[in-house]
């Protein structure tokens, strides 16, 4: 059973709102930008009133919230020398310095400290009002650093973050935005390439611009130099299966391109901002879906196919794509030249033909101009002459192309219903996808899991709700698939198509929708991005008005899925794009504690304009019934034990521990043995003792492993005294390849 509370938390918080505040009211830092970034004022903080429940031992906590003012959209977190950053995004325009809005969460030591740090304003200019939702300035920073992934990838490269990409859809952006200020005439939007190796002075190398949207962008983790331009395009389809984008002269793009940063990256130190915008160069590959048959609704058959609205890359190179009317899994190995060093990604190279794209100035008036050079690839050259590259020219110069991409599978939807004007789709949001936003595998990789975004989030009567009473048009939920299922050809009708869905333990199709807690409103009220957690059966989810909702799956023996909600978090007046965790903690009773912030924008009186912070602790969730190849098990079950209780340790100083290594791969790091009460030192001092320090690698899936140290001769004669001594031994190591660090920690007793 769900418990629930709503609390007003007034007299702290607002206090430390003020604070925040009135950071906020500093001076913006010097910028090595041509457009500079506007002043940022203090706004109102608003209502820090709060819904919250969940199961049995829940316990939400309220952090603080950074009033903007800005309709953020999504966020992303990266790290620099340590300290943990968020990047949001803003949709349109931002009136307070919008862009993307910089926070730094942690100091370099990991100690909590949340403030402003400054702004990139890729959203701060004049621009046309109708192409607002065009302008949602998606946001990946890349390389990953330890931030919190989707899936514990054993191959992600855990260095510094030196880049975060801004993606934009419509026409109109401000680095690139003609010479009319976006309202006519405005090149095509893109990528943009914003280096912050320093965070607190970002700065735009690079740009590319696209035919597709580029609604969203994602990175490789284990390739952070190769990122995905995610178009979402709608493509009109006839009763002959031809494409409407293959004629005339639409821009429209059914599939996705991939960009390799290789030459915007890894720069020595003190590099010029002039000189890495020279380096600058992307590559671009496109991919195109070879046919309808895969991305084709099962019912709606003439109401077009969508390039993919949001794509995951896991690392043993499979692709999730949500793509509208279907779920599709592709395979991306091939996809990639190893440049004979099979184990080192980093210098992976895109197998194909880039397309032919021309190198060109900002577009932008003077105001908002950058001196970073626009890779564009709409009108791109060729024999020293421009060569549109829409589709049906692309077509006609050989269409070159990504090559060794492999479709999987499809799980088929009805074909988006223009549910923004119709109240009686083909079916309702309790039996099928109207628009498959998400799509990711379960950490077992046995079910698919997409999100219905219905009426796009905004319009009615897709996205409308009203608590008590169910809205079978709209509230769009989460639904799972099993991948052993996916098709490869395209359903005859919905009966067909439905028999990818996986089933929960009563035989119902595994469907997830929450109960609506807010008052009735016409939209704002459906599902959107969600976050898994690593090693964890738990997702953290943003569901628009809804606030955050935490929803835990059980895989059952017998191939069912079960979805259970677990925990609510409801600021009033919310309207969350996206609500993510960037730190987790293991409790000593076996609960975790999650730290999360969101992206909250507003339309009309709706939302918020805040990123707002929270942390919640929460019982231990379902453990994943397997794991997907190439990852670990994360924040799951532990992987490293110490087995014996104390250290009996010999008159010469030897001493042995022992120790399990229970990952698939090498336990590999440093183990430091220190006595837990301070002595005072021959300088007068009072420090801990150092007793005894080694290295080590353990092999995997290796239970009670030898370990063998040797005390220093302080830490002997202590052991040797009448009771022994308490110490602490600490392991700071890593699983396999990752560069990320674990610390386990055992207290033990260390006697003669």
């Amino acid at each position: 059973m769900l418990r629930g509370t709503i609390r007003t938390r007034r007299s702290r918080i607002a206090a430390a709102a003020a604070a925040i505040a009135a950071v906020f009211a500093m001076p913006a830092a010097a910028h090595e930008l041509d457009h500079p970034v506007p002043s940022f004022s203090p706004q109102a903080p608003p209502s820090l009133t709060y819904q919250s429940g969940g199961i049995e031992g829940i316990k939400w906590e309220f952090l603080g919230t950074f009033p903007t003012g800005n309709p953020h959209t999504d966020i992303d977190f990266f790290q620099r020398g340590g300290a943990t950053y968020a990047s949001l995004g803003t949709l349109g325009v931002g009136p307070n310095a919008g862009g993307q809005t910089i926070f730094q969460l942690t100091d370099s030591k990991g100690a909590y400290d949340p403030h402003y740090v400054t702004g990139v304003p890729t959203a701060s200019c004049v621009s046309n009002p109708a192409n607002a939702t065009g302008l949602q300035h998606d946001v990946e920073a890349t390389p990953k650093a330890n931030t919190v992934l989707n899936t514990d990838n054993q191959r992600a490269v855990r260095k510094d973050t030196q880049l975060i990409i801004d993606a934009t859809d419509a026409s109109g952006r401000c680095h690139d935005q003609g010479g009319s200020l976006g309202l006519s005439g405005a090149p095509r939007g893109g990528l943009e390439i914003i280096d912050v190796t320093d965070p607190a002075k970002p700065v735009t190398i690079g740009l590319t611009s696209h035919i597709g949207e580029a609604h969203t962008v994602n990175v490789d983790p284990k390739r952070p130099h190769i990122a995905y331009a995610i178009t979402s395009d709608s493509i009109g389809v006839n009763a002959e299966r031809k494409r409407a984008n293959e004629t005339g002269t639409s821009n429209a793009l059914d599939g996705f391109e991939v960009v390799d940063l290789s030459s915007c990256m890894n720069f020595p130190s003190g590099t010029s901002v002039e000189a890495k915008r020279q380096a600058c160069r992307p590559q671009v590959f496109r991919y195109r879906y070879p046919s309808v048959d895969m991305a084709i609704g099962h019912t709606n058959k003439t109401n077009g196919i969508y390039g993919c609205h949001e794509t995951e890359i896991y690392p043993d190179d499979r692709l999730a794509c949500a793509s509208g009317a279907a779920s599709i899994v592709l395979d991306m190995k091939d996809a990639f030249d190893d440049n004979g060093t099979p184990t080192d990604f980093s210098d992976d190279k895109l197998r194909g033909t880039p397309l032919p794209c021309r190198v060109r100035d900002s577009s932008s008036s003077p105001q908002f101009a950058t001196g970073a050079k626009v890779t564009d690839c709409v009108t791109g050259t060729r024999d020293g002459a421009d060569q549109p590259l829409n589709v049906p020219e692309w077509i006609k110069i050989g269409a070159p192309s990504l090559a060794g991409v492999k479709w999987i599978g499809t799980a088929y939807h009805q074909g988006r219903e223009t549910t923004q004007g119709s109240a009686d789709p083909a079916f309702p949001s309790s039996e099928d996808i109207d628009f498959s936003h998400e799509t990711e595998f379960t950490q077992s990789g046995r079910f698919l899991i997409s999100s219905d975004e219905r009426g796009g989030g905004i319009l009615p009567p897709g996205a409308s709700c009203s608590p008590g009473v169910d809205n079978p048009t709209g509230n769009g939920g989460l639904h799972a698939y099993r991948v052993d299922q996916l098709q490869t050809k395209a359903p005859a009708n919905a009966e067909e198509a439905f028999k990818a869905y996986a089933k929960t333990k009563e035989g119902a199709k595994a469907i997830f929708r929450v109960p609506v807690r807010t008052k009735p409103q016409a939209a704002l009220c459906t599902a959107h991005v969600f976050q898994q957690i690593p090693g964890q059966n738990r997702i953290f989810m943003g569901w628009y008005a809804q606030g955050t909702h935490v929803i835990d799956y059980t895989e059952n023996a017998d191939g069912t899925i079960d979805f259970k909600e677990v925990g609510y978090f409801i600021p009033e007046n919310a309207n969350e794009w996206v609500s993510a965790i960037w730190k987790v903690d293991k409790n000593a009773d076996g609960s975790f504690t999650y730290w999360g912030a969101t992206g909250d924008f507003y339309v009309g009186d709706g939302g918020r304009g805040t990123m707002d912070l929270y942390k919640v602790t929460l019982p231990p969730p379902p453990t994943p019934a397997a794991r997907l190849p190439g990852t670990g098990t994360g924040f799951g079950a532990e992987r490293f034990l110490f087995n014996r209780q104390s250290l009996k340790v010999s008159r010469t100083g030897g001493a042995r521990l022992r120790v399990s290594c229970l990952s698939a791969v090498p336990c590999t790091g440093s183990m430091v043995v220190r006595s837990t009460k301070k002595f005072r030192r021959s300088d007068g001092k009072l420090k801990t003792v150092l007793m005894a320090k080694r290295n080590f690698t353990i092999a995997p899936g290796r239970s009670g492993a030898k370990m063998n140290l040797k005390f220093t001769g302080a830490g002997r004669r202590l052991a040797h005294m009448r009771k022994g001594v308490q110490v602490k031994a600490t392991a700071s190591m890593r699983f396999g390849e990752t560069t990320r660090t674990f610390k386990r920690t055992k207290t033990l007793r260390a006697t003669r």
